[in-house]
């Protein structure tokens, strides 16, 4: 249950820090980056507020999935959690090179 918290807090600040510091983004911004670290993607600045919607759904289908693992196996259940509570830790990590 702490992991299901832990990853919606992050998913929540993601999205109030986009808010919050949305006047100060440029217009255009870069959206994706190659392997090479190479922009490929460039669009306007309310595309960033794409990664805390992936985020929700990416918390919502593990929190689906790790409720009906209990039953089987508790700890894949919460390596579920802890692979959401990760990937949304990558998303801040890319939302932070996007707008730096």
């Amino acid at each position: 249950m702490s992991l299901f918290l832990l990853a919606a807090v992050i998913d929540g600040g993601l999205g109030l820090a986009l808010w919050r510091y949305m006047d100060t983004f440029p217009e255009l911004v870069a959206l994706h980056f190659s392997v090479y670290g190479d922009v490929d993607i460039i669009g306007p600045k309310a595309d960033i507020y794409r990664l805390p919607l992936i985020g929700v759904v990416v918390w919502g289908a593990n929190g689906a999935i790790a409720v009906m693992l209990p039953a089987r196996d508790r700890i894949l259940a919460r390596t579920v959690l802890a692979f959401a509570v990760g990937v949304l830790m990558l998303f801040c990590l890319a939302a932070w090179r996007i707008v730096s």
